[in-house]
């Protein structure tokens, strides 16, 4: 507002003249509270002075009656007398060598401002007075028999005076600030009416410049002013409207685009999935005899040999790489026949913690720690619960040997809604050495694995992949080396009228 002021006293005569005049009343006002005030102080101040002296004029005489009998006590008594004044605060009996009486009202500390002035300047009828910010200290001098002996002082404190001109300032201020209301309401009222719409109009184009599409000039009128700001708002919303439609557009293709890359990529993981189920069930059965054979006849050779034979240590080795081979096979065995489900009404929550202590007994395991978040209120989901198992065991093993065997896996159910549909979501997350980026892109191939020295085969994710597809789900992974990977899994909540249908489709 301050802003709009300047500008329009800057563009307007009339205003420079009225503001003027307002600025010379309102100075007026404050010389005049100024004024006031101080004339009022001094009036409380004389008033002060007078009823002090006429209260020394005539305690004066009582006061060297009593020093001339000598009796301190009666001196402080008359002192007392004094002090009954609400306006006198102390007063005190002193010559040139010391106080002789002391006396102050009650709650006061105050004393003599200084050291008191001698006898010799006090003269007799005349009263001296000192100031300080709080006291007027009035002095006398006291003579018995023509003769000065000593001299009498009084305080009396300053409030009154004070309080007194600051209620007259206060009162000058309201007056004075209610003035400088009216005024400034009525200049405001003024600049409203005349400028105010012209500068609306600068400061949206402003916005507007800087990429505020959304701003819009109130129209107060059918003048000229008022049809530019019609013009203006309409120029606005057409452009904004433009503009979000093109960044609709644009969303929409981004989105497409994000999909069909993701749709490309699960296809070609599908078809190598798929590729690999036919590869593993024409296979598998053809090689698992033969490796019997093998096994059986290394068994018999290390029987034969005995463990002293040099051949021993080559036999256990034929012996280990067959088993080697049979876990494999075994392996590609259970991977073609992921596609097989039984589907039946499962408590996700109770099949995580079983799956939890079957995967204890396995000693990568062992010494595993789970920071359960599950959801209570998670509804039963159709699946089958074996398949589901065998995911979630892939799972827990792979993040114990990420550990070292050792460590908490975060383990976390919830639903969620997206686009009218339920899911669950189920979580896996450790705290262990993680997964490059590089890796991330293959990870769900199969036989391809992060982990050296045979520890595995690269299919239990492939594995599991294969069965959270079958039933309508997705798994997911981030991961950062050094501090572990998060594995996601989503699957629909089916409702009853879709389970036989679902059911029929996973078979």
């Amino acid at each position: 507002m301050l802003t709009r002021l300047g500008e329009f006293i800057r563009a307007s005569i009339g205003l420079r003249l009225s503001v003027g005049m307002c600025l010379t009343l309102l100075a007026g006002l404050a010389i005049s509270t100024i004024f006031s005030v101080r004339d009022e102080h001094r009036e409380m101040e004389h008033i002060l002075w007078e009823k002090g002296k006429s209260a020394l004029r005539f305690s004066a005489p009582h006061l060297g009656l009593l020093l001339k009998e000598k009796d301190p006590q009666a001196i402080e008594r008359e002192l007392s007398l004094l002090l009954q004044d609400p306006d006198f605060d102390y007063a005190y009996v002193f010559d040139d060598k010391q106080m002789l009486a002391k006396a102050t009202d009650l709650g006061i500390t105050a004393g003599p401002m200084a050291d008191p002035p001698k006898l010799a300047t006090l003269r007799q009828g005349r009263f001296v007075p000192r100031t300080s910010e709080e006291y007027l200290e009035i002095l006398t001098p006291i003579f018995v028999d023509g003769r000065k002996i000593a001299a009498v002082g009084m305080g009396l404190s300053l409030d009154m005076p004070f309080h007194q001109g600051r209620r007259i300032g206060r009162r000058l201020l309201v007056v004075t600030a209610g003035l400088l209301t009216v005024v400034l309401a009525l200049i405001y009222w003024w600049t409203r009416k005349t400028v105010a719409p012209l500068l609306d109009l600068t400061k949206g184009a402003e916005e507007f410049s800087k990429g505020n599409l959304a701003v819009r000039v109130p129209v107060t009128g059918r003048d000229e002013l008022g049809r530019l700001a019609a013009t203006f708002n309409q120029l606005a919303e057409s452009l904004q409207r433009t503009i979000e439609e093109k960044d609709r557009v644009l969303a929409e293709t981004n989105r497409l685009y994000r999909n069909l890359k993701v749709a490309r990529a699960q296809l070609g993981r599908a078809e190598r999935l798929s590729a690999v189920g036919m590869l593993a069930a024409g296979v598998s059965h053809e090689l698992n005899n033969p490796l019997g054979i093998i096994l059986s006849t290394a068994g018999n050779l290390q029987e034969a040999v005995g463990e002293q034979s040099p051949f021993a240590e080559d036999v256990a080795i034929i012996e280990a790489e067959t088993e080697r081979c049979r876990r494999i096979i075994q392996g590609l065995l259970n991977f073609a026949a992921s596609g097989e489900s039984h589907p039946e009404e499962i408590d996700l929550n109770v099949l995580m913690r079983e799956t939890l202590v079957l995967a204890k007994h396995d000693k990568r395991a062992q010494h595993l720690t789970a920071e359960w978040h599950l959801d209570p209120h998670l509804p039963l989901l159709w699946l089958d619960p074996r398949q589901m198992q065998q995911v979630f065991l892939n799972l827990l093993i792979n993040a114990a040997d990420a550990m070292d065997g050792r460590g908490v896996v975060r383990l976390g159910t919830t639903e969620s809604i997206e686009g009218g549909n339920r899911k669950a979501l189920i979580e896996f997350a450790d705290h262990g050495c993680g997964i490059s980026t590089a890796d991330l892109d293959h990870i769900f191939d199969p036989f391809y694995t992060t982990k050296r020295g045979g520890a595995g085969f690269g299919l239990g994710l492939a594995v599991s992949y294969g069965i959270i597809a079958s039933h309508g789900g997705e798994i997911t992974v981030t991961s950062e080396v050094g501090r572990g990977s998060v594995f996601t899994i989503t699957l629909p909540v089916h409702s009853e009228a879709t389970q036989l249908g679902t059911a029929g489709q996973m078979g």
